[in-house]
């Protein structure tokens, strides 16, 4: 989305910032910075950057590199730092989700929710994620998590009879203004909401 954003022109670049578009990219390790001691030459890696992503070449820090998991081809492996970084940062750094707590994921079938879905899987979280189809409602299901329909349920309602009205640790939320009285609904005592769009206002 950043990417399309950019090319629209309405994904404005912070100064400093490449002006060439592309935020996402993977390839080949062809030079390396001084202090680099995580990567080699000829190593596949993959990178969120600074702008430029649409160049042959394109310098990254390596605290924004992770290397291409197995199988994964160059299309697959751009996919994956943008959703990562974000998802780790704001779920689990701001919102310090962990094993054991409960979740509210928005736009579960977005690369940002499918993304914390598949993370909360793999820690040992409880997730609960809306969604506006029958169809994206199974795919959440079939990540591991609880899928509300928005369309047909109150989420705010569904959480609270789901966990017998303690709520959830953390929202994850893409709506802002629209959502907010129910995401305060939906939290938990002492949980966190973590906005990361305004889409609702």
């Amino acid at each position: 989305r950043p990417d399309a954003l950019q090319r629209a022109g309405t994904y404005p670049m912070k100064p400093g910032m490449s002006p060439i578009p592309g935020l996402e990219v993977a390839g080949v390790v062809v030079a390396l910075g001084e202090g680099v001691s995580e990567y080699a030459l000829g190593d596949k890696v993959c990178a969120l950057t600074n702008g430029g992503g649409y160049a042959q070449y394109c310098a990254v820090p390596a605290s924004q590199t992770l290397p291409v998991p197995d199988g994964l081809d160059w299309i697959q492996a751009a996919a994956i730092p943008e959703t990562f970084f974000t998802v780790w940062a704001n779920l689990f750094g701001i919102g310090g989700a962990h094993k054991g707590q409960r979740v509210l994921i928005h736009g579960g079938t977005s690369g940002i929710g499918t993304t914390a879905l598949m993370l909360c899987r793999e820690f040992g979280i409880e997730a609960f994620a809306t969604a506006g189809s029958v169809e994206k409602c199974a795919a959440i299901r079939e990540l591991g998590a609880e899928p509300i329909n928005y369309r047909e349920q109150n989420f705010a309602e569904v959480i609270a009879d789901k966990t017998a009205g303690k709520g959830v640790n953390v929202v994850l939320d893409i709506m802002g203004g629209s959502y907010l009285n129910d995401n305060i609904s939906a939290l938990a005592m002492e949980g966190r909401l973590v906005m990361l769009g305004f889409l609702g206002g």
